[in-house]
């Protein structure tokens, strides 16, 4: 029996998995979507900080049915809530990529996913305050706004999501250490 075609197959350069591919493809479709839906938000909101400047024109035919405050607050709002979904798609970008070379348990991979982490969460909280921000805002008249409760939408999901990057974080940062220890390992 001859050793040498059994592991001929391990010369051959290693090419990405479909699911690599697809991945790569998804976070590119979402990078794009992301930055258009940016630019748009980021119209609406110079598009409010005019008419709010009393530009009586642009306010006439852009703000018949909201006001130029509601919609600044919520155009920063997403705009703030974009960015932080791009940063999380780059880091994820950077990830696939050291999927694809076949070395995944990288120092800077467990960085990635702290970023990751740490944008969540940090978007979440401003999806919060800007959440009672903006409800505070539609109460029209005193009365309502003596009356009105805040509510706070915590979402669980999204605090699990942040705790399981955490621990995905620690993880990868192990496994890259384990794989230095390995390597000066004779």
């Amino acid at each position: 029996m001859n050793v040498e075609t059994i592991y001929s197959e391990d010369n051959i350069d290693a090419s990405p998995s479909r699911a690599t591919v697809f991945l790569q493809g998804l976070i590119t479709f979402f990078w794009w979507g992301a930055l258009a839906m940016l630019l748009m938000f980021i119209l609406a909101f110079v598009c409010s900080v005019l008419a709010m400047a009393d530009i009586a024109h642009l306010k006439a035919q852009l703000f018949n049915d909201a006001e130029p405050l509601h919609v600044m607050v919520t155009s920063l709002s997403m705009i703030i809530g974009m960015s932080v979904f791009l940063i999380i798609l780059k880091q994820l970008k950077k990830i696939c990529q050291t999927l694809v070379a076949g070395d995944p348990f990288v120092p800077d991979n467990a960085k990635r996913l702290r970023v990751i982490w740490i944008a969540v969460a940090v978007g979440e909280i401003f999806r919060l305050v800007s959440g009672m921000v903006v409800s505070f805002m539609m109460g029209t008249s005193s009365l309502e706004k003596q009356n009105m409760e805040v509510a706070v939408d915590l979402r669980i999901s999204v605090w699990f999501l942040v705790f399981a990057f955490i621990i995905f974080a620690e993880v990868f940062r192990e496994g890259a250490r384990l794989r230095q220890e390995q390597k000066l390992t004779v």
